[in-house]
């Protein structure tokens, strides 16, 4: 008789959380604009995101509310996919303190030869040859397409609810392989109502953005951006780290382990100016080349080695206010660091 399947339970958290009722531990992992902290109680689900610059609640409420208003598959289905706002955290003035977010699962853990823990962030995965020498499996042309597709999905809900991730970058993709191909998004209270306006500072990455953000063209990512990112995930993950787009239309062929089908899609995506395809038709083609592979499919080739001195990169951060971008180096230290923690190392 087969084994009933474990419901997935969830600790029932109020809409709001005075922080002087949350216990935390340690002295918390700091990284861009937030402080982490472990949480006692509540089964060890979650994590508080205090805030060290002021957040408008009215957009996290929003957030808030709309996971609250899932049914319980949907709900567990947000945790699984994103670190999600699941209340909000007031401090003593009632203001906005933080956020309480999910934990992040064991599969995001990478378990290093240097006998070390890190996070699975998508780091690991473009810098593959860095990341076998201290133990971690590299991933088949299979495996990354079904990763890539795993984040349309993710990206894909979020369009058709309304809404737009601000900053997608490789510090805010966690991936596993185990038990079988999935992507978590991190940064989750960057999601805001595409075309909103929202007069906080924008928290973005300056090598992963769309540059109609970056030069003004339009005011905050939109659903266009979140295409351009894809674009330039997939380039990146299946040519190179450091690839960027040419700024010109060309029908070279990108090399790597690009799938001839799925170029055209990708050239399109990451173009500068003019319409981009839609994330369906991206799932589309997705499904269409992975079901095609056989084995890993003709188009595997080996992805060239890094030098035994390069290093992860930096992470550029760009703050935008009212049209204006000041531009700052972040070290990737912080944000690391802060990535661990969401998923229970420390």
């Amino acid at each position: 008789m087969p084994t009933p399947p474990v419901a997935d339970t969830w600790p029932d958290l109020p809409p709001r959380v005075p922080e002087r009722t949350l216990r935390t531990w340690g002295p918390g992992v700091r990284g861009g604009s937030s402080t982490v902290f472990d949480v006692f109680g509540h089964d060890d689900t979650v994590l508080y995101k205090k805030y060290a610059i002021p957040r408008a609640e009215e957009d996290l409420d929003r957030l808030v509310q709309l996971y609250r208003g899932l049914d319980d598959d949907s709900a567990a289905l947000v945790r699984r996919r994103y670190a999600w706002p699941l209340a909000v955290v007031a401090g003593a003035d009632g203001a906005v303190a933080g956020v309480l977010v999910p934990r992040a699962g064991m599969a995001y853990q990478a378990h290093l030869s240097t006998k070390k823990v890190r996070v699975r962030d998508l780091n690991y995965l473009l810098y593959e040859a860095r990341a076998a020498r201290v133990g971690i499996e590299p991933a088949s042309l299979r495996e990354k397409l079904k990763l890539i597709r795993a984040l349309v999905e993710a990206l894909r809900w979020l369009e058709t609810r309304g809404l737009v991730h601000e900053d997608l970058a490789a510090h805010n993709l966690l991936w596993t392989l185990r038990p079988q191909p999935a992507v978590l998004l991190l940064d989750c209270d960057s999601i805001r109502p595409v075309d909103s306006v929202v007069e906080e500072p924008l928290l973005t990455s300056t090598d992963w953005t769309d540059p109609r953000v970056l030069t003004g063209d339009t005011p905050r990512p939109d659903h266009a951006s979140t295409v351009y990112a894809v674009g330039l995930i997939t380039a990146r993950v299946l040519v190179a780290p450091s690839w960027r787009p040419s700024g010109a239309d060309t029908d070279d062929p990108l090399g790597g382990q690009v799938p001839a089908a799925l170029a055209p899609l990708i050239r399109a995506s990451v173009r500068a100016s003019g319409s981009r395809p839609r994330l369906s038709q991206w799932l589309t083609t997705l499904d269409a080349v992975i079901e095609a592979m056989t084995g890993e499919g003709p188009e595997l080739q080996t992805t060239p080695s890094v030098s035994p001195v390069e290093s992860l990169p930096r992470t550029a951060w760009t703050y935008a206010l009212k049209g204006r971008l000041a531009v700052t180096v972040g070290f990737v230290i912080g944000a690391v660091a802060a990535v661990v923690l969401l998923t229970g190392l420390l």
